[in-house]
This record gives structure tokens, sequence and C-alpha cells, in this order.
């Protein structure tokens, strides 16, 4: 910095330590131009309970490019503060020409460098975000492509499209009209078939501007969903223009109510799919929509599953990003979870939060993604700790199974915390399983393959253990006995569907013709949609007793079919050296209703016995 030819070296900015667990630092955003450089800020503690009037920012480090670097200097006090290049386009915008702006800013409010105090802040999470008088949601700066027509950058179409959407749907509601017929619901959806085959250069530009704001990094980042459900008044903020989110919420609950045609339904969902987290957690709270929770752990669980999709650079954070909907553990019963500690390992974090979960719900429903033969993103995981770093297999619901009654887990403690002892009853094992390629792309035709040969090799037996027939078995099995709606599936169900698609598969078509007459016909594709889902990451096999299993891809011939006291689904389990692993979950129909259950206390338990899941 230069003063009348004089060089002036600018110092780092030391924080002070705050006083104690109970205080924030507030950042007072001084004004001037948009475009004068550098920003001038000062900070201030407060007691978070006696905080002046301030508003909150919720954004991503990284840009859009995903430069995330500290590239971009504040003045704070006359001292430089090394900022993002996202942090700082999110201050000019904010920066008032003429008075001081009040907010609290995470990367700039909390010594990132000093690990004890981003551990308690992350405590006061939940106090910041509800207190904020109204929260900036950023999305980042206005898109560079332009419309031609208009001249306007396409981001800001979309954000025009987000308010007059809204006015139209909130309109004809209240006139008693479909809001699916209005204009600018059939321009939304007008272009849908085509952008199957295409990409979003099909849409009109307000709503590929609309897809632009949507799929700004800021929607899939962890750490933004407690910020969205804690704020009173969020408002989305995209590059000079700014929406409510509850503008943005009548959007899109019109664009998924069930009130729509399925294949209309699934391409808004598919369009929506990048803010689901944000929009489903907050319903949760605001509705109370936790369901029925009865136990401590059921909660937790709850949000960790809703929140599981979204990414945080450091895998820990999956954990301390959620702790803003919870008290402090001595007020909040439902709290269980260990106190913020980034010393410890994100494998010993997921091993002690799934833990805490079984012992506090006496339920093994943690266990049902647990995939311990798949290699984990996250060091050393243990096959019975969940994974929250990474994408789940389930397409799902435990909830509608029972495959141990009503019992609880029977556990016991462990000198070693990366252990975990519970009994079980070993029912079965897997005497063979489908022959996998090296390599599976997914693809129509190479589903069309699996299932070939998997009802191959399953239609040679000639009975079932529970009389029904080969057939019908195979087709509950192949869709883990549930619908797309994870509500539990009769045969009934799918009967008409099933041999619509089986025809298709059993026929002499070639790979191609058979994927094209499954996937674009509508009744064989009904079924097909289902199987699929359950086909990715999974394997077809049969027991010793000849039982069909759907077990996870990584199952091998021998290994275990596992019923543990709590749960609701059969495990498959490898053990060796007298320690097992798990493999994951498994259907398999004439199990999944308690038949395999050994009742406790009225009957013998020799049948139980002890597995150190590792």
């Amino acid at each position: 910095m230069m003063d009348n030819g004089i060089q002036k070296t600018v110092v780092d900015y030391q924080y002070d330590p705050l006083k104690d667990g109970a205080s924030i630092r507030l950042l007072y955003l001084h004004p001037d131009s948009f475009r004068q450089l550098p920003i001038k800020v000062s900070l201030q503690e407060f007691p978070i309970n006696a905080c002046p009037s301030f508003m909150a920012l919720s954004y991503t480090w990284a840009t859009e490019e995903g430069v995330a670097s500290l590239s971009r200097e504040l003045l704070c006090n006359g001292a430089s503060l090394k900022i993002t290049e996202n942090c700082e386009a999110a201050l000019k915008r904010l920066r008032r020409p003429t008075e001081d702006q009040v907010l609290w800013v995470d990367a700039v409010c909390i010594d990132q460098s000093n690990i004890g105090e981003r551990s308690l802040q992350i405590g006061l999470m939940r106090q910041i975000y509800s207190q904020a008088s109204w929260v900036a949601l950023w999305v980042g700066e206005s898109s560079s492509v332009v419309d031609e027509e208009t001249g306007k950058p396409l981001s800001d179409l979309g954000m025009d499209y987000i308010h007059d959407f809204a006015v139209e749907i909130a309109e004809r509601k209240n006139s008693g009209q479909d809001p699916c017929e209005g204009p600018l619901y059939q321009e939304f959806i007008k272009d849908r078939q085509a952008f199957q085959h295409f990409n979003s250069e099909v849409f009109t530009p307000r709503v590929r501007g609309l897809w632009d704001v949507f799929h700004r990094k800021w929607w899939d980042r962890l750490w933004v969903i407690q910020e969205v459900a804690l704020s009173k008044e969020p408002t989305l903020v995209c590059g000079g223009k700014a929406e409510t989110f509850h503008n943005l919420k009548i959007v899109i609950e019109a664009l998924i109510s069930s009130e729509q045609p399925v294949e209309v339904m699934e391409f808004n969902t598919l369009f929506i799919a990048s803010t689901f987290h944000q929009f489903h957690v907050r319903h949760m709270i605001e509705t109370g929509g936790m369901g029925q929770i009865s136990t401590p752990g059921a909660k937790a669980l709850r949000i960790l599953n809703a929140t599981r999709n979204a990414k945080a650079s450091d895998p820990r954070d999956k954990i301390y990003g959620i702790l803003g909907f919870f008290g402090a553990p001595a007020k909040d019963p439902e709290n269980i979870f260990p106190e913020p500690d980034y010393k410890k390992t994100a494998a010993e974090l997921y091993a002690d939060v799934s833990r805490a979960i079984i012992i506090n719900t006496g339920k093994l429903d943690v266990l049902s993604s647990c995939y311990g033969f798949i290699k984990s993103s996250v060091p050393n995981l243990p096959s019975w700790a969940v994974s929250w770093n990474d994408t789940p297999l389930k397409y799902f619901d435990d909830e509608i199974f029972d495959a141990a009654g009503a019992s609880s887990v029977i556990y016991e403690d462990s000198d070693d915390k990366l252990l975990l002892r519970i009994k079980g009853n070993k029912v079965d094992s897997v005497k063979v399983t489908g022959q996998l390629p090296d390599s599976i792309g997914y693809s129509n035709g190479a589903y069309i393959e699996l299932w070939r040969y998997w009802w191959k090799f399953v239609s040679d037996l000639k009975t079932y253990p529970t009389g029904d027939t080969v057939s019908d078995a195979f087709q509950d099995t192949l869709c883990w006995g549930s619908t797309l709606h994870y509500h539990r599936a009769s045969l009934e169900e799918y009967k008409e569907t099933f041999k619509a698609w089986l025809k298709v598969l059993t026929g002499s078509d070639d790979t191609d013709t058979a994927a094209k007459n499954i996937f674009d016909s509508k009744e064989p594709y009904k079924y097909a949609h289902r199987a699929s889902s359950i086909t990715w990451g999974r394997n077809m096999g049969i027991t010793d007793k000849g039982y069909l299993a759907m077990v996870p891809i990584t199952t091998k011939v021998g290994d275990e079919i596992v019923i543990f006291e709590g749960a609701k689904l059969p495990f498959v389990v490898r053990t060796e050296g007298g320690k097992s692993k798990l493999g994951g979950p498994c259907y398999i129909r004439g199990m999944m209703d308690g038949e395999f259950f050994t009742k406790q206390g009225t009957q013998a338990t020799d049948e139980l016995e002890w597995f150190t899941l590792q």
C-alpha cells in the first residue's frame, strides 16, 4: 500500500481470544461504493444472548469454478484478513453505501486457525441463525451467459421467473384453477422430453436461468441446510437479484405435487433435485415432521439420513454440520452426539455416532445403509459404522420390515471403540451368487444382461421354501418387496407389469432391442423402473436353504445371513478368525417378517450368538 510515496506494510489481522464459549464476533461491514476494494470491516465481540440486530450470510467458500483459496483481502481494523473470492463477492453485494451493515460470516467471525474455538462455535450455530433478523442465501454472482434477446444474464431471468411463477401459482390456487394449467408451468414442462435426450439448452431462456440458479454449488453444501432451516427470514440472493425463500417454496411444492402424471413428476423432481435437502429439512422442522419419535437417537438418524447426500469438504462436518438442529446435550435428550472435536478422526466420530444411535434407540436401523465390504471414502471406517460421507444404496424404507420382530438390540461394551458386539441368529448362508462383469455401467442394456442372467439361474429352482412360485419370489425379490414410493408391495401390485417385463426379457430380442422394448414401453417399464433402482450395487443370490436373496454386490459364496436382535432386515456377514465384518442388508422373501425370529426370554437363546463386528 502506498502513502505519499512511502511503502506501508499491512500486517496480518490477529484475533483476540473470545472471552468465553457463549460469545460470538459480529462483523461491521463499513459503507463504501460497490466497486471499492479492499472491503473495510471491524469485528466486535458480544455474548450470544446480548447481540444487536444482525443478519447472517449463508454461502460456500468456493466459487462455481471450485476456487476456494484465500485470494482476497479484507482490511479489518486496518490489518489484512484473507477471505475467498466468493466471500468477497457476497460482501460487496451486501455492503451499504452510507451505513454499517452488521452481520455474521463464519470465515471472518470465527478464527479458523483455532481448532478449539471452531469446535465451540459450532455449538452456537442454532442460536446464531435463529436470532439473525434475516439470512442472505448467497448462491453467487449473475451468470456469465447472457440471453441474446433481452441482454440479461440467464440467472437474472431465472430469479425473475421464480417470482412470477410463485405469483401465478398462488393466484391460480386462490381462484380455484389448476396451477399445472398455468402458462409459466406449461413453459416449464414444455421441453421435458427433449431434455431427456439433450440438455438444458432446449429450455426457454427463463427456464434455463432457473436451471442455472438451482444448480449452483451452494445447494450441494451440508452446512447451508441448517442455515436455511433455522432462519426466520431466508432470502435467496444471486448477483443483484433477491427473492424470498417463501416464494421459492411455493414453486418447489407445486412442482412436486403428486397430482401430476408420473412422467411429469419425475422430470420436475429431477429438475429440482439439487434443492431437495434445503426444502425437505426446513419443512421437517417447520411442521414437526420428525414422525412419531419416541426414543432419543431417532431424530438424529432421521436428520442424518435426510442430509446424507449433501457435501462437506471435511467428512466430520457431516455430523457437526447438523448440530444446530439440537439443543445443548444437558437440556435436549435428542442430542446424543459427542461434543465437537476436530482432533478426532472421521472414522472414530462416525463409529461414536453409530454406536450412540444403536444404544439410545435399542434398534439397528442405523446399520441399514452400512456396506462394509465396499471401500469407504473415510479411512479405517469399521464395517458397522455408517459412512455419512458416501451415498447410500438403500432405495427402500426399512420401517416396513420386521425381520427380528419386536426385539431390542443385545449389546455389550468393548474396550476397542471401533468394534461393535451384538447378538444375532445365523439363519442361512449364501450358496450361489450371480456372476458379475468387472465393470458395470448400469446402462439399460447392462440391466437387461444382468436380469437375463439372474432369471436363467434362478428359474432352475423347482420350488421355493415359502410355497410361492419361483417366479413370484423372483418378482418380489428384484424390487425389494416394495414400491417406488417405498411402501410394501403385494405380489398383485406388480403382477401384470412383471409379466410384460418378463415376456420381453425371456424373448429372442437382442440386448439393445430388449432394452428399448422394456424401457420405452409403458407396461414393462413400470416394473423395470423399480427393479433398476434396486439392481444398482446389488447382486442376486440363492441361499443354502433355497431362498432368493438380493445382496450387496460384494457378497461371496459362504457369507452368512444373520438376523440381529433389534434389526428390521437380515444382514450379510463375513466371519474370519472370530471377528466379523458387516457386508450390508439383504432382502430375502420369507425372512422379512419375523419368520426366523427367536423371541428373547421365551425360547432357549442358544440360537443367538455374539458377533464382534469390526
